[in-house]
C-alpha cells in the first residue's frame, strides 16, 4: 500500500477515534510500574495502540521497499557486470579463433583482473599457453579453472594438461576420478586407455578398452576391436620379454580370439611356441594364419621353417599358392622370384622377375635380382645394366609397406605404424 494512502487512512481513523472518544468517557487504570500508574481514557488507549501498530507497519513497509530496491539494484548491477564480462570474453574468443593471439591474451588477462575465478578464461589461457609450448603455464591455468569448475570436461582438460607436462600419474588419477563418478564416460575411458597405452601400462589399458568396447557399435567397432587385440598382444610381448612363455601364449590367443586375423599375434604366437622348443606347433600356427591371409611376414616365417627342415619344394609351393591367391600382390610375386633364384632355378626366376617388371619397372629389387640372374648365367653386359638401373633408383631395395590408417610408408613391416601407432595397419 502506498505511504500517502496509508497516511490518509490513518488521519481518517484518528478523526473517527477522536469522535468516539468524545462520546465515550470511560477511563481505564493502567499500571506501568510498581510506583507508577494512572487512569486513561479507553479510546485514547485504543488510538495509541493503533498508531503504534500503524507506525510499525509503515516502518516495515519502508524497510521492505528499500530492501527490494537494493536487491533490484544489485541484480541489475550483476547483470550489467556479467554482460560486460561476457562481451569481453567473446571479444577474446573471437580474437583467439581469428589467430590474433596477443589480443586474445590481453582480453583474457583483463577479465581475470575483474574476475580472478573465471574458469572458462583460465581454460582459454591454458590453450594459448599450450600453443606457445608452455605446458607448465597451461597446467597452472587448467588447475585454476578446477577451483570453480569440476565438470567432467574441465577435469579431463586438466588431465590432458598433466599429461603434456609429464605428470602422468596425476593425469591417470583424474581419469579414474571422472570414471568413479560416471563409469561409462566414453571420453574418460578413451583418455585413460590412450594414456595407459602410451605408457605401456597394459594392465590399466585392458579393462578400460573392454569397458569402452561394450558401448561402441557400427563403424567404430572394428577399430576398437583391433585396439583390444593390440593390447592383449602387447601384454603377451611383455610376458615373453619376462620369460613367462605360457602367459604370453595365453595373451596372444586372447588377441586372436578378439580378431582372428590379427597378424602381430599370429606371428608372436608361433614365436612363443618356437621359443618353448615346439617348432611343429609354431609352424602349424603360421600355416593356419596363411589360410586366412598370405601376408609377407607369415610367408617369411613358414619359409624359414621349410628351409631349416630342408624342404625346398615346400618353399616353392608356398609362394606359388600365395601368388595364385593374391595375383595383384607384387610383393608375394617377388618372393616367389627370390625363392626361384635362391634355389638356382634361374629361368623361372628371370621369367617371374620380368613379369613383375612390366607392372613395377622402377622397383630396384627387381633389377638387382635380374642382375644377379644374368651374372650367374655369365651375361655380364646384361647384369651390369640391371645393376646400374637398380642403383639409379632412389626407392628402397626392401618392399615398402603403407599404413592403411594414416598413409605412412615404412621400408619394412612392423606391428604398429611408426606414425599413428595403430596396430596391424601396414600392408605391402
Amino acid at each position: 500500500m502506498p505511504i500517502r494512502l496509508a497516511l490518509v487512512l490513518l488521519l481518517l481513523f484518528g478523526a473517527l477515534v477522536a469522535y468516539l472518544t468524545s462520546l465515550n468517557t470511560t477511563r481505564v487504570h493502567l499500571t506501568l510500574g510498581p510506583e507508577w500508574g494512572d487512569d486513561f481514557p479507553l479510546m485514547a488507549l485504543v488510538l495509541g495502540a493503533f498508531l503504534l501498530g500503524a507506525a510499525l507497519a509503515i516502518i516495515l513497509g519502508v524497510v521492505r521497499d528499500l530492501s527490494r530496491a537494493y536487491r533490484d539494484h544489485e541484480t541489475a548491477r550483476d547483470a550489467r557486470r556479467a554482460a560486460t564480462l561476457s562481451e569481453r570474453y567473446h571479444q577474446g574468443l573471437d580474437a583467439q579463433l581469428a589467430g590474433r593471439w596477443v589480443e586474445a591474451q590481453a582480453a583474457y588477462e583483463e577479465l581475470l583482473r575483474r574476475e580472478p575465478g573465471y574458469a572458462e578464461v583460465h581454460a582459454r589461457l591454458a590453450e594459448l599457453a599450450r600453443r606457445r609450448g608452455d605446458e607448465q603455464g597451461a597446467l597452472v591455468h587448467q588447475l585454476q579453472a578446477l577451483r570453480t569448475d569440476e565438470r567432467p570436461e574441465t577435469l579431463l582438460a586438466a588431465a590432458e594438461a598433466y599429461r603434456r607436462a609429464g605428470r602422468h600419474d596425476d593425469a591417470l588419477e583424474i581419469h579414474r576420478d571422472v570414471l568413479g563418478r560416471d563409469p561409462d564416460h566414453l571420453t574418460a575411458l578413451r583418455a585413460l586407455r590412450d594414456l595407459s597405452v602410451e605408457l605401456g601400462r597394459w594392465a590399466d589399458a585392458l579393462p578400460a578398452q573392454e569397458r569402452l568396447l561394450r558401448h561402441v557399435a557400427g563403424e567404430e567397432r572394428p577399430e576398437e576391436q583391433t585396439r583390444l587385440a593390440g593390447i592383449h598382444y602387447e601384454q603377451g610381448q611383455s610376458r615373453l620379454a619376462e620369460g613367462d612363455v605360457p602367459a604370453a601364449v595365453v595373451a596372444f590367443r586372447e588377441a586372436l580370439r578378439v580378431q582372428p586375423d590379427f597378424l602381430p599375434a599370429l606371428l608372436a604366437l608361433g614365436d612363443a611356441h618356437l621359443r618353448a622348443g615346439d617348432s611343429a606347433q609354431a609352424l602349424r600356427v603360421w600355416e593356419r594364419g596363411l589360410e586366412r591371409q598370405p601376408a609377407l611376414p607369415l610367408l617369411a616365417r613358414v619359409e624359414q621353417r621349410y628351409r631349416a627342415d630342408g624342404r625346398p619344394t615346400k618353399m616353392i609351393a608356398l609362394y606359388q599358392q600365395a601368388a595364385a591367391r593374391v595375383p595383384d600382390n607384387l610383393a608375394v610375386a617377388l618372393g616367389l622370384a627370390r625363392v626361384y633364384f635362391e634355389l638356382s632355378m634361374l629361368d623361372e626366376a628371370a621369367d617371374q622377375l620380368q613379369k613383375i617388371e612390366v607392372r613395377a619397372p622402377d622397383l630396384p629389387a627387381i633389377h638387382a635380382y635380374l642382375g644377379a640372374v644374368f651374372e650367374r648365367r655369365g651375361q655380364a653386359p646384361e647384369a651390369f645394366e640391371e645393376y646400374r638401373r637398380a642403383l639409379r633408383s632412389t626407392a628402397s631395395f626392401e618392399w615398402p609397406h603403407r599404413c592403411g590408417a594414416c598413409g605412412t610408408t615404412s621400408v619394412r613391416w612392423v606391428d604398429r605404424c611408426p606414425s599413428c601407432r595403430r596396430w596391424n595397419t601396414l600392408r605391402p
